[in-house]
């Protein structure tokens, strides 16, 4: 009788706490996909990371902040210099700063799709897992030692309280984001198109990003270096490459010239591809959370699609703000399976040193899947002008 009423009991609270218990397991799991590959060096560590950590840690204190060592903006420099000063396995540190931020990004996309409430909901459990369990997520912190879930958890954050009406918060986080890494900026187009499309938003709350980012830097100032060469880190890394593509499969895999040539194109494509989106936008005044969304995945995949000098991991915020619109439209699966699935085979050959798939075949499929959510995008705007915005009755019947 006893067995069977601890039996009772037992089952009761696990049926009661499932989804409790699946966000702890699947987090288990999570970390210990990572910590599989804790041991491995990877090139940019053997290369890079372990380098300027050695380098910064030949300086007392944090002098060594005020020379320049390594490519990072100075909130990651000074992790690497924290780092550097510990007792404790330098690359077991850098990869889990890297997998803490993998929870944020998960926590972050969750709230983002479901919200506070509907947290520790089977959606919520989705979400986490989809995100947690991603090759892309756990290859790029636990195996590479990169630190691409960093900007994308925080500018995540930034459209959680875009959507929320939250603007000096949003604020906040993305210019968090782009004091750690300069490709936050792919976010910078949603923000600027909700400012003109809602209203809302006050144009002083643009000032937060430039307060914030000349205090990130303030370390590096005191520690003697200059200011205008501390000012001046991200203008150098524009300018550290001059290949149209680091192994990312965009449009300059299906193009034949050089980097002189096709630079300023790319810069100008992606400014008038950008800029109709925009001028859709605000003309529609389209405010629905789902559209911004599709908006900074949109976004992310075009301005990594046709910039030049792009590295392949620069498609990490768009395999995330994929996930989160598989959820939120409820049947664009294929788009963030195609979208996550180029990203691990561009990944894979710097990675595991295997024969890539031909670069000019994933560069085809990224674009399909621009043009698809390009469509996508026009019908929301469409719905939120009605019929009026179609140019002719006979597109608008094509659409339909």
């Amino acid at each position: 009788m006893l067995r069977t009423k601890c039996k009772f009991n037992f089952l009761k609270f696990i049926s009661d706490n499932v989804i409790i218990i699946g966000f702890i397991a699947i987090s288990i799991i999570a970390f210990m996909l990572r910590k599989i590959f804790f041991e491995v060096q990877s090139a940019d560590w053997y290369c890079f990371l372990s380098p300027w950590i050695q380098q910064l840690n030949e300086f007392e204190g944090l002098k060594g902040i005020g020379q320049e060592i390594g490519e990072y903006n100075v909130p990651y420099t000074l992790f690497l210099n924290i780092a550097a000063k510990t007792p404790f396995n330098d690359l077991y540190e850098v990869k889990l700063f890297s997998v803490f931020f993998d929870f944020i990004c998960a926590f972050a996309a969750v709230i983002c799709t479901t919200g506070f409430k509907k947290f520790f909901t089977p959606s919520g459990l989705l979400v986490w897992s989809f995100v947690l369990l991603s090759p892309i997520s756990f290859l790029n912190s636990g195996f590479w030692s990169q630190c691409d879930s960093i900007w994308t958890s925080l500018i995540i954050l930034s459209l959680f309280f875009l959507l929320k009406e939250k603007h000096i918060l949003a604020m906040v986080f993305f210019a968090i984001a782009f004091a750690f890494k300069l490709q936050a900026v792919f976010f910078l187009p949603v923000i600027v198109i909700y400012y003109f499309a809602s209203g809302k938003m006050r144009i002083y709350n643009f000032l937060i990003i430039p307060v914030i980012y000349f205090i990130s830097i303030l370390p590096a100032i005191f520690a003697g270096r200059s200011v205008t060469d501390t000012l001046g880190i991200y203008l150098k890394q524009t300018g550290l490459y001059s290949s149209l593509t680091l192994h990312c499969p965009n449009l300059y895999y299906l193009l034949n010239g050089d980097y002189v040539m096709f630079k300023n194109m790319g810069i100008l494509l992606t400014l008038a591809i950008l800029g109709t989106a925009a001028c859709l936008f605000i003309y529609c005044k389209v405010t629905s959370h789902k559209a911004y969304i599709l908006l900074a995945l949109w976004t992310s995949l075009v301005c990594v699609y046709f910039l030049p000098a792009m590295h392949e991991r620069y498609s990490y915020s768009a395999c995330i703000f994929a996930i989160l619109w598989m959820f939120v439209s409820k049947k664009d699966w294929w788009a963030a399976l195609a979208v996550n699935t180029v990203s691990f085979l561009s990944w894979a050959p710097y990675l595991f040193d295997i024969e890539p798939v031909p670069f000019a075949y994933l560069s085809t499929v990224n674009l399909a899947v621009i043009v698809y959510l390009s469509y996508k995008m026009f019908h929301i705007c469409r719905e939120s002008s009605g019929s009026e915005f179609c140019p002719s009755d006979l597109i608008c019947e094509k659409i339909d």
